[in-house]
């Protein structure tokens, strides 16, 4: 090699240091000579050289001094110490200062000779010692996990990132087999399959499942490749990624998408089937007034409407997995929720409940929500009905009843949830209620928990517990593992539904045979505007129609036994009633002047845009009202629709007497046309 280099010579004695410099000049190397200690320090402090000779005997300083002065300034110079006499110890000190190497003067400067080898030498073994330093700086600062072994699978080398991953330390893994990671869920001809690509010098790549230390286990992406140093396969390499995160991630996502999808064609098979719903409910309720019918068929036409309204409740159930539930929202106490729930389910569940509310009076700690009740204590027997079959069989005592562990403390205001499962209140569940402070996101499924302030209500149970693939699948609709006949599989997806259509957040925690624990977060309510909740009909209300003057009423849907069956109620109050399939046909009877005073519309028509066909009746009709009708409990663009003057809501399937209270209270402010 004819590269030159940037030499400091560091000699007091100038004959030698001529000399020296001379030999090194006619090798092609520049150099820059200095007599003392002190100079030195001021030169090595504003320029940087590929190699330092330095004398150990200098007038000012000896040589290793200045080493150590040169490194406490922080100063990083290559080194080799020249002296013209030394023994065994010094060469030790040398090398321990961190010098390159070590060359004694001899008087007859026959070490002249060998000096541009050794120079050459001693620069090429510092650029490899850097190198080196630095690919080990690297393998220490990669975040993925790396390790080396030999030939036979013997751990010889790993980093930082590794132990970190595996639980293990360096020590207790140099010396291992890879196998001390093997986690049993992948078959053996996996590991074979590696290892052979591996020895024939062809990298394998792959996910993995390993296990730590402490027996958990950890996803990874791993690739292993050979290690070949001058044609010869040495050592394998294998570098993995912990991939629990993303795989977490990925698996919230496509929940997502699949509760997305699902709930789309739920909400879109619910309109429809309620359309026909109320088309079955509506004849079946016109024959029950129909006089002379015999008993027989009178108990047949009662046992349709049952059946048809059973149906309409699955409907109502399919729509909350779709989140999109009919809420009638008001401040809600949950510790009384709590207890009111657990009463309800000790009595038709026979389950024994245990009561965890942790609430403080003081402060405005009293935990409430701005929630639909019955619809979260729906929420909540679903939840009871299946930590009671989780149970069954586990053992649980005797005596059944509603146990109240504590009904009032300080508000527990961590980030994280408390052990699971916990242990006493002895009941095989336990309704758990407390606040719930978050100050950042907490990992959960099926979705992380934003930060927030929320009242966290929990359903545990000591009981099976689930293994992570049925955990997975548990909020698909209709999945179950019970018995045929047992479970409709739409429990916790109708819990779901509920949570998120009150901005709320589920998190279920599962193992086998530690038990399950389900929690609710729902945003706490921090002040209470004290409205009441409004008076109006309810559904079971039995109402017979008033006898009213006559009005022209304009019923406007696409489904013909729907029209029919309106049409027929409202004849039946004393009303006069034309109908029209669609938006369209319905303008063309309101442009030639024909009058109503009310409008009954289907929300959702195919082909028609439910805010047009408004806007177009409103045109012809300004000061009429419209009562809208639809299959969907709450669907865009009804909430801005309803803002509009005169327009209110009727949902389907319908009891006659609700349509009738419905159209009775359009109408209420509409004066009778002489």
């Amino acid at each position: 090699m004819n590269d030159s280099l940037q030499l400091f010579l560091i000699e007091d004695e100038d004959d030698v240091a001529f000399v020296i410099r001379k030999t090194l000049e006619r090798s092609g190397h520049q150099v820059t000579p200095c007599r003392t200690a002190a100079d030195a320090l001021i030169v090595l402090g504003h320029s940087s050289f590929d190699l330092v000779l330095l004398d150990n005997h200098l007038p000012d300083m000896k040589g290793l001094d200045l080493l150590a002065a040169l490194g406490r300034d922080g100063i990083s110079a290559p080194t080799v110490i020249m002296t013209a006499y030394g023994d065994e110890e010094l060469v030790a000190r040398v090398f321990q200062a961190g010098a390159l190497d070590y060359i004694v003067k001899d008087p007859q400067m026959r070490f002249l000779a060998e000096l541009p080898k050794r120079v050459r030498e001693s620069v090429t073994r510092h650029q490899l010692l850097q190198r080196n330093r630095l690919l080990i700086e690297a393998l220490e600062s990669a975040r993925d996990g790396i390790m080396i072994t030999d030939l036979q699978g013997n751990i010889l080398q790993v980093n930082q990132a590794l132990e970190d991953m595996t639980g293990y330390t360096r020590q207790e893994l140099v010396g291992q087999n890879p196998r001390i990671l093997k986690s049993g869920v992948h078959p053996q001809e996996v590991y074979a399959e590696m290892w052979r690509r591996a020895l024939s010098r062809t990298a394998w790549q792959g996910e993995l499942t390993n296990r730590r230390k402490d027996g958990t286990l950890i996803e990874v992406s791993l690739t292993v490749s050979p290690i070949v140093s001058q044609g010869q396969l040495t050592h394998l390499v294998g570098i993995q990624r912990d991939m629990s995160e993303r795989k977490h991630l990925e698996r919230q996502l496509l929940q997502a998408q699949k509760m997305q999808s699902v709930g789309t064609l739920a909400g879109g098979v619910a309109h429809e089937f309620n359309n026909l719903l109320a088309g079955i409910n509506g004849y079946a309720s016109l024959g029950l007034r129909e006089p002379g019918i015999n008993g027989q068929v009178r108990e047949f036409l009662q046992y349709i409407v049952d059946l048809s309204e059973r149906a309409a409740s699955l409907t109502r159930q399919l729509l909350a997995f779709a989140r999109k539930p009919a809420l009638s929202r008001r401040p809600t106490p949950m510790a009384e929720l709590a207890r009111n729930t657990a009463e309800l389910v000790t009595r038709t569940l026979h389950a024994d409940v245990a009561l965890d509310i942790q609430e403080s009076s003081v402060e405005g700690g009293l935990l409430f929500v701005e929630a639909d009740a019955n619809q979260l204590q729906q929420a909540l027997v679903n939840l009871a009905l299946n930590a009671r079959d989780a149970t069954h069989g586990v053992g649980s005592p005797s005596a059944s009843g509603v146990r109240r562990r504590s009904a009032m403390r300080p508000a527990n205001n961590g980030n994280e949830a408390p052990p699971h499962p916990p242990e006493p209140p002895a009941a095989p569940i336990t309704f758990r209620l407390r606040r719930a402070l978050l100050t950042s996101q907490r990992p959960a499924f099926p979705q992380n928990i934003p930060p927030g302030d929320y009242a966290l209500l929990e359903v545990a149970d000591r009981g099976h517990g689930m293994k992570p693939e049925v955990l997975t699948q548990s909020l698909d609709p209709f999945f179950t593992t019970k018995e045929v006949g047992q479970g409709t599989g739409l429990g916790l997806p109708m819990v779901f539904g509920i949570v998120q259509g009150h901005q709320g957040f589920l998190a279920i925690d599962s193992s086998p045979e530690r038990g399950t624990r389900v929690g609710i977060y729902l945003p706490r309510l921090t002040t209470l505007d004290g409205k009441e909740q409004e008076p109006g009909f309810e559904t079971g209300q039995v109402l017979e129609p008033e006898q009213v003057e006559n009005r022209a009423i304009l019923v406007v849907d696409d489904e013909q036994a729907v029209q029919d069956v309106v049409r027929r109620f409202l004849e039946i109050a004393g009303h006069r009633v034309t109908c029209a399939s669609s938006g369209a046909a319905a303008l063309e009877m309101l442009a030639v002047g024909t009058r109503f005073d009310l409008v009954v519309l289907d929300l959702m028509m195919p082909r028609e845009d439910p805010a047009a066909n408004i806007a177009r009746i409103r045109h012809r009709l300004p000061d009429v009202p419209i009562l809208i009708c639809t299959g969907l409990p709450q669907a865009d663009p009804a909430p801005q629709l309803l803002t509009l003057p005169h327009v209110s809501l009727l949902r389907k399937p319908f009891r006659m007497n609700e349509l009738w209270y419905a159209v009775k209270q359009a109408l209420h402010d509409v004066p009778v046309k002489s």
